[in-house]
């Protein structure tokens, strides 16, 4: 330390506290917002951030405060765009600012070693990007022509509807949301990548969002393919943390020029960005489930605007919220209404009443023989049933025993190939019984169908077919996803079996047939979002299909097995038409005032006893209840248990606050809020802002 006279800073610390830490400064140069820096909290060391400095005015804290001891860098990388982003992700979702600043960063960033300071590999990490950038500048200096122009493969041609997306993107001046809507293969990617293009090459950086990691290996290729010489990074919780963090330095040093993430890339630093691309932003990945529950599709939108660029919004079913913004101008809608591929259509879909088509081991008779008769003509076919495992449940047919998670209040889900069961829940694992535990039978069966037992019914039916199973659990391991997907694209399998990790992004050539399975679950849910979310899904793998032209005589088709072929969603579902969907939805959510057109916040309460639950929410209620009068236009629900209670041994409840105007129920949150951090109570719990599931 030197001889300075010291200063007072608020400093950002990872609790789950709504507030600032006063800290001592006396480190000579004077500590700007973002700042990371090493002090003592408790009985040990943390990194915290630096908020900003306390003015020398302002009165005295009335206890001693403690010092920084160490500051990490210069807090250049962290400022100015960033500090706006998540100081709006704070208020916005109600949720500690020092939270999300350090929870942002790679985990490096954040923690200190045995010894109390930083880990090697953060200093190895930006000297890494450090020299990268100092080569590029040297490439750009001696305008190297490598660097003027991404290359593209010129034979690729935009037809006329790509060709108008891409002007009117080429057009747009500061910030505009776009909706680029287009059917399964009508190429948006290829409209990304022509704009990205332009970006890139005239000197900013690209932020492309994707919902899921099992889609980031094929869009790096591509993009590093499309793009050279370009640097293209990509960023995801999967990562080893070295190459994490050195990506989050290319990105933060402006060096990286593409940036392709998950949702966690949205709080990501890039000093030159440019353009924001939000691929699929229908998916429900997008909603972060722990810690903030943010959504990034609408954070993109805000960082987009905060920054004065434009960002496009891409998918074959948007959800049912940026279809209404665009459909009042709220977002421009860009349209692809016909596959890229000369000759490709989209496959017809084909309806099969379970009532008159009893499935045996869950296959109805035309289902198998179009499976069969697509064998034979040499194309692929994909089984979607989205249930892993081998069975739901295991019981014994003799007592009725049926086998549960001890730790929560759902069943085991039964594994053959691994001889386990599993809870789908919290992970807990067992041996598969050799008897009852009830009664001592030994014939225990499966009740209903995962994929596993897919795979295996298929194998024995059409013995001479390569069956394929791409789920989480067989590509549970490192590098298990590509291999996977190389070999459906190689064509080595003939039956690709598998969950929604096959439902989107893929684009497989040689597939003419789509077949789904355990559907209608979701059309009599609880939860006012399946029928959107079945819609999507279906549609999703049946774009799929029929990706190329067809041939022979042979056209894409994909069969639906359903005991409800009446319903209306099958009707826009033949036809391909999400309008016709949409509009039957959001008139539903009219009717009965649900989001789009109102907006929602839930408090969810943990504890080991259900009852505890229940009672910090009514007296969380109680305490609104006068801010709600006040505000006129806010309602508190009843607190109710979750639908599945119990999970690793913690039980839940929610309440749901409602209102249709989004500035009073900010309003009656930031004062409830407020008043709920006073109480003291060993129930945890948390609020989250436009909830995905009720």
């Amino acid at each position: 330390m030197t001889g300075c006279p010291p200063k007072r800073v608020r400093v950002l610390i990872a609790a789950p506290l709504p507030r600032v830490f006063t800290y001592e400064w006396c480190l000579g140069e004077s500590p700007v917002f973002g700042q990371r820096v090493i002090v003592p909290w408790g009985n040990r060391l943390r990194v915290a951030m630096v908020h900003s400095v306390v003015d020398e005015f302002e009165s005295p804290e009335e206890f001693e405060l403690k010092s920084v001891q160490a500051c990490l860098d210069d807090g250049v990388l962290l400022r100015g765009d960033w500090q706006q982003l998540i100081e709006f992700a704070a208020d916005y979702y109600h949720y500690p600012l020092g939270l999300i600043a350090l929870e942002c960063l790679p985990k490096a960033l954040r923690v200190l070693n045995a010894k109390g300071a930083e880990p090697v590999m953060v200093a190895k990490s930006r000297e890494y990007a450090l020299a990268a950038r100092a080569k590029r500048d040297e490439l750009t200096e001696s305008n190297n022509p490598k660097v003027s122009k991404p290359v593209a493969p010129p034979e690729f041609r935009l037809n006329s509807e790509q060709k108008s997306a891409l002007e009117t993107l080429a057009e747009s001046k500061g910030f505009c949301c776009f909706l680029l809507y287009g059917v399964t293969g009508s190429g948006k990617t290829e409209v990304y990548l022509h704009a990205i293009a332009e970006k890139v090459a005239a000197g900013h950086q690209v932020l492309v969002l994707l919902p899921e990691i099992n889609l980031t290996p094929a869009a790096q290729k591509l993009y590093e393919e499309r793009l050279k010489p370009f640097k293209v990074v990509v960023l995801h919780s999967n990562l080893a943390e070295l190459t994490r963090t050195k990506a989050w330095y290319l990105a933060a040093l402006g060096v990286a020029d593409v940036v392709i993430a998950t949702r966690l890339g949205v709080l990501t630093p890039l000093p030159r960005l440019g353009f924001v691309v939000v691929d699929e932003e229908h998916d429900p990945s997008y909603k972060q489930q722990e810690g903030m529950k943010y959504n990034a599709r609408d954070l993109a939108v805000v960082l987009a605007k905060q920054r004065n660029v434009p960002v496009v919004l891409g998918s074959a079913t948007p959800s049912l919220e940026t279809w209404q913004k665009a459909e009042l101008g709220q977002y421009k809608r860009l349209s692809l209404t016909t596959r890229a591929v000369t000759g490709a259509s989209l496959p017809q879909v084909d309806l099969i009443n379970t009532a008159n088509f009893k499935p045996k081991e869950g296959l109805s008779e035309p289902v198998m023989q179009a499976l069969k008769s697509t064998f034979e003509a040499g194309k692929q076919s994909i089984v979607f049933l989205n249930r892993r495992g081998y069975a739901p449940q295991m019981m014994c047919e003799a007592c009725g025993w049926v086998a549960g998670c001890k730790h929560c209040s759902t069943h085991m889900v039964w594994h053959k190939r691994e001889k386990a069961l599993r809870c789908h829940h919290c992970g807990a694992g067992q041996r598969v019984p050799a008897h009852c535990p009830d009664c001592g039978n030994q014939d225990l069966t499966g009740f209903g169908r995962g994929t596993q037992r897919l795979e295996e019914v298929l194998a024995l039916l059409m013995p001479d077919t390569r069956v394929l199973r791409i789920d989480a659990d067989s590509t549970r391991n490192k590098g298990q996803v590509e291999a996977l997907l190389e070999q459906a694209h190689s064509g080595e399998a003939d039956v690709l079996v598998g969950t929604q990790m096959i439902a989107k992004g893929h684009d497989f050539a040689n597939v003419e047939l789509v077949v789904a399975l355990n559907v209608d679950a979701s059309l009599f849910s609880h939860s006012y979002k399946a029928p959107e979310r079945l819609f999507a899904q279906l549609m999703q793998v049946a774009g799929r299909a029929g990706r190329r032209a067809s041939e022979g005589g042979h056209h894409a088709r994909m069969m639906v097995q359903t005991r409800y072929p009446d319903h209306p969603l099958f009707a826009s579902l033949k036809a391909h038409d999400y309008p016709s969907f949409a509009a039957h939805e959001l008139q539903g959510r009219l009717e009965a005032r649900m989001p789009p057109f109102s907006y929602q916040a839930m408090i969810r309460a943990d504890h080991k006893n259900l009852g505890n639950c229940l009672e910090f929410l009514k007296m969380a209620k109680n305490l609104g209840e006068d801010l709600a009068r006040e505000e006129g236009v806010v309602f508190i629900c009843d607190p109710v248990p979750l639908t599945i209670v119990r999970v690793a041994e913690v039980e839940r409840a929610q309440m749901l606050v409602e209102s249709e105007s989004r500035p009073a129920l900010h309003r009656f949150l930031n004062a409830w809020l407020l008043a709920l951090w006073e109480v003291k109570t060993s129930t945890r719990w948390f609020v989250e802002i436009d909830p995905a599931e009720l």
